[in-house]
């Protein structure tokens, strides 16, 4: 679904649309002004028509090369569609992978924190150094600077897949089934996954 979303929003996809458009139409004007170059007083053009070259032979090769234009083309488009698609799986797994490890931090910040406390209910009664409870609260922030970095990370990655898709604020209710309405918790890998 982001993924469709995003090709959707993509201006190099609607370029190569109109450039195919475009191609498609100088195709059939090129097909349908064939039958004029058996209209000619001239018997030596006539006869070159007849017999497949000259005029005939020109305008084949003109048809014969927006063919091959509007198949470079549509293999373009295949390339940039494929493109998109990269892209959005990678920041929706870096996304996933930011959240398991941030959740992973979180509980390893408040297990420290639970022995934090305890070492700071000793340090009170005279059962440990300073240095030792310097080192603590050290550890305690470098946690929780960990925690914020990889929830800017996400956030990161959010704003590009926003920009991607064409949404200034994604509602996670109306791209997800889950009912999410933050980021927080859902699953990416079934949405982005929808690709039909």
């Amino acid at each position: 679904m982001l993924t469709q979303q995003a090709i959707a929003q993509s201006s190099e996809i609607e370029t190569i649309n109109q450039q195919l458009e475009l191609t498609a139409e100088r195709q059939d004007y090129a097909e349908a002004r064939q039958w004029t170059n058996y209209l000619t007083i001239d018997p030596v053009r006539l006869i070159q028509n007849v017999l497949g070259g000259g005029d005939v032979q020109r305008d084949r090769l003109e048809i014969a090369t927006l063919e091959l234009e509007a198949a470079n083309l549509i293999r373009r488009r295949e390339e940039v569609v494929e493109g998109i698609a990269r892209e959005i799986v990678d920041l929706v797994l870096n996304y996933e992978h930011l959240d398991r490890q941030a959740m992973l931090l979180t509980s390893q910040l408040e297990s420290h924190q639970l022995q934090v406390a305890v070492a700071e209910a000793r340090y009170r009664t005279g059962q440990g150094s300073t240095a030792s409870m310097i080192g603590l609260w050290q550890q305690t922030d470098d946690l929780a600077a960990r925690c914020s970095e990889h929830r800017i990370g996400q956030a990161q990655d959010i704003r590009e897949l926003e920009i991607l898709i064409g949404e200034e604020d994604l509602a996670t209710q109306r791209v997800y089934a889950s009912g999410h309405r933050d980021w927080a918790g859902c699953d990416f890998t079934e949405a982005i996954l929808q690709t039909d």
